[in-house]
């Protein structure tokens, strides 16, 4: 290890507005303490623990600050890595304010200046960094090596070298920021310092590079997460043409891979991923709101190694399997890093001559086409982004998200008006149809198919269908799930008040009750009581159904979903308890002061009499044909 010495840093001279260096010493005072405290809160030691070894003297290591107008990014030349990474309030390319900080306690002291900011590294930092044995993961070796650094104030690009723990070769880093974009930058040179052919990596012997680890914010103790939380937080690649992703601190070993595993004493703990038609294209890791993407432009990875020991926190390394250097030869590998929100406009670049598609030349040249998979938010995607698209266009007149729901469930009443006020005349009609269906139902109780042809024969006879009545529930089935992902992992929604509601992306829980013997504590949650009171309204004016078990499923719905929307966001059940008042209302309006209809369905009395009031007996229908 004293190797490092070989190297020692210098002060670079930067100005102030652009990179600070500042020595070692008490970390920044910020009221984000609870937070850090529940970073720590985890099964692997913390980072801190690995990378700082006493034999570093703290007055040569140097820390950096970089501002730019979306991030506030920390460095240090111990290990040559990003401390911490933060997400700030911002102005949008359209001028419009992004406010991703709302809540008092991400404040923070950056560079002399208060600043409203996330922190996204969970306060263990980013480590762009080779790993050669991966039983030392997740943290590097040389996040302990103190890097000489340095500073380009024309290219606002920070500069880490040293050499390999063995000095045949030495390390070069470089990150680069771009003050407008949220992308950034990343390259890597090894340069062959020996007299001799250097392999650093052959199959069978890979060396690893790791750079995001799992993404934050994480807002409490890992012994408060329930298994939504844990959901949030997410490790993905993009290798041989598909899309993988696993949650973290799980394995990636499936149910059939331990059936059919080979039994072969193979160490489980880790799992190398390698492409058989196409490399690797990407890697990253994700939060509930934001994403982390490390994209190489040059070259393509071999594979990936994936941790699966429990409550790993690793990420996704690239796994390079064909590095040799020849004497004096160096190898430079460039890669682009996003970091950000998790939508597709936080990828769009602000600058045109950055953005790869528009100028062959940008520094981020070789981009990959498929980096919008990474957004991990399913099928409805699209249908996701046009509900968003839609709240900000509404957030943009009236600046309160609990009323851009109200506003936004109006407008799609109203947008598929014609398919509910067909469901509400159809539950109408069935409504008046219901004593001549009770009547058939006594009158062919022993005779189920001349019942439902009996049955069938009423509705056509009367022009109306049960099933047109379910048609508009079922074309909310996909804008239901669009929106559950719209208001879960939009953060526009985070830490967004309405009434007594605090944060519309969460459960609007008013109360928790202490810990209870075998349940543990209880969280009471308002509107999902009064989401149920409004199905059970709606369910009265709608039911016409006479069958015993229809009956009973419909006394027991009410309990189904008030156990489904109980943890759902307070955003997606007020949508919805919303949708009910409104059907309830039409419905009403339907039943008081709909149309009449001339041709209006006899009483069971009068289908009785029509009848002569003989009620058929067992083998009717037969005896009736024997007659002919």
């Amino acid at each position: 290890m004293g190797i490092n010495y070989f190297f020692f840093p210098t002060k670079p001279e930067v100005p102030k507005a652009q990179v600070t260096p500042v020595t070692s010493g008490p970390k920044k005072e910020t009221n984000q303490a609870n937070i850090k405290e529940a970073a720590k809160n985890k099964d692997l030691p913390p980072a801190d623990a690995q990378t700082k070894p006493s034999s570093v003297d703290a007055k040569d290591i140097k820390t950096y600050n970089i501002k730019t107008d979306s991030f506030l990014v920390s460095f240090s030349s111990l290990g040559g890595r990003i401390t911490e990474y933060y997400i700030r309030n911002h102005k949008e390319a359209d001028g419009s304010d992004f406010i991703i900080a709302k809540d008092p306690k991400f404040e923070i002291n950056f560079d002399g200046q208060v600043e409203r900011a996330v922190e996204l590294s969970r306060f263990e930092g980013f480590d762009f960094n080779i790993i050669e044995d991966k039983d030392g993961i997740p943290y590097s070796g040389y996040n302990k090596v103190n890097f000489v650094s340095s500073y380009d104030a024309s290219t606002k690009t920070i500069t880490f070298e040293a050499p390999s723990f063995d000095g045949k070769y030495l390390i070069q880093k470089k990150f680069q920021f771009f003050p407008t974009e949220n992308y950034f930058k990343f390259n890597l040179t090894l340069k062959n310092l020996s007299k001799e052919t250097v392999t650093l990596a052959s199959s069978g012997s890979e060396t690893f590079f790791r750079s995001f680890g799992s993404l934050g914010p994480i807002l409490k103790g890992k012994d408060e997460f329930n298994d939504r939380d844990t959901a949030h937080y997410f490790r993905y690649y993009y290798l041989d043409g598909s899309f993988k992703d696993h949650v973290d601190g799980t394995t990636t070993i499936g149910f059939f891979d331990n059936i059919f595993g080979s039994g072969d004493g193979k160490d489980e703990r880790f799992e190398i991923k390698k492409g058989i038609n196409e490399r690797v294209d990407f890697v990253g890791t994700g939060s509930r709101y934001f994403i982390a993407v490390l994209d190489p432009l040059t070259h393509k990875p071999a594979g990936v190694l994936l941790d699966n020991r429990k409550g790993n926190e690793t990420g996704v390394l690239l796994a390079y399997d064909d590095w040799k250097l020849a004497p004096g030869e160096s190898v430079r590998l460039d890669y682009a890093a996003y970091v950000g929100v998790r939508e597709l406009d936080g990828t769009a670049f602000r600058d045109s001559k950055f953005d790869p598609i528009i100028n062959k030349e940008s520094p981020f040249a070789g981009l990959s086409d498929s980096l919008n998979k990474s957004f991990n938010q399913g099928i409805t995607t699209p249908l996701r982004n046009a509900i968003i698209w839609v709240l900000k266009k509404i957030y943009l007149v009236i600046p309160s998200y609990g009323w851009a729901i109200v506003i936004f469930a109006i407008l799609f009443k109203l947008a598929f008006y014609p398919l509910n006020k067909k469901q509400a005349e159809s539950m109408k009609k069935m409504q008046e149809l219901s004593p001549q269906i009770k009547a058939l139902n006594e009158k062919y109780a022993d005779d189920p198919k001349l019942k439902q042809e009996k049955t069938i024969e009423l509705y056509k006879k009367n022009g109306t269908n049960p099933m047109s009545g379910c048609l508009p529930m079922v074309i909310q089935i996909p804008i239901f799930i669009a929106l559950y992902t719209a208001f879960s992992d939009t953060v526009d929604l985070w830490n967004s008040p309405f009434l007594w509601i605090k944060d519309l992306s969460e459960p609007d829980t008013v109360f928790t009750t202490p810990k209870l013997i075998f349940i543990g504590a209880l969280s009471i949650n308002v509107l999902p009581l009064i989401m149920v009171a409004t199905q059970v309204v709606q369910s009265k004016m709608t039911t016409v159904s006479t069958d015993p078990n229809q009956k009973m499923m419909m006394y027991m719905m009410p309990f189904i979903m008030l156990y489904f929307f109980w943890s759902m966001p307070a955003g997606v059940t007020m949508y919805w308890t919303m949708q009910n008042i409104l059907s309830i209302a039409q419905q009403f309006y339907t039943n008081k002061f709909g149309k009449k209809d001339d041709n209006k369905p006899k009483s069971a009395n009068q289908l009785n009499e029509s009848s002569n009031g003989a009620i058929p007996k067992k083998g009717f229908r037969n005896q009736q044909k024997r007659k002919k």
